[in-house]
């Protein structure tokens, strides 16, 4: 009878010093998870690039409307990626791809190739923010 308010404190102190290790095991989940929307992400801007090339030729409808899908799905992983992970980096970077895919919607719409230097310096923003998170 002595030794269960022990191995209640034994128990409970085990609980303690594993806390930290649950909670590095969300961070470690977390960053996982951001770097591999991160990767999705960078295929998805590789898609772009390959079906912006001459988007500004007025002729080919196609080409425009892959690009603008392409720059859709680029915006849809962004707010995938706000939606499950968080951070003063992430967000900063988030925010700077968003503009630039803005920028780049409206280039398209009007018929003009978009800024992908400014897309991919922002993804590669977005990249080393997850890794740093």
């Amino acid at each position: 009878m002595t030794r269960k308010p022990y191995r209640m404190a034994a128990a409970a102190l085990a609980l303690l010093a594993a806390a930290p290790l649950l909670s590095a095991c969300k961070d470690v989940d977390q960053a996982l998870d951001c770097g591999s929307r991160a990767v999705s992400l960078a295929g998805d801007v590789q898609d772009l690039a390959s079906s912006a090339v001459n988007v500004g030729q007025l002729s080919d409808q196609e080409r425009r409307k892959h690009t603008a899908d392409a720059l859709k799905k680029v915006g849809d992983d962004i707010r995938s990626l706000r939606d499950h992970n968080s951070g003063d980096k992430i967000d900063k970077a988030a925010d700077k791809l968003t503009k630039a895919v803005d920028n780049a919607q409206n280039a398209v719409s009007n018929g003009k190739v978009p800024d992908l230097g400014a897309i991919t310096d922002a993804a590669g923003d977005v990249t080393k923010a997850c890794a740093g998170s």
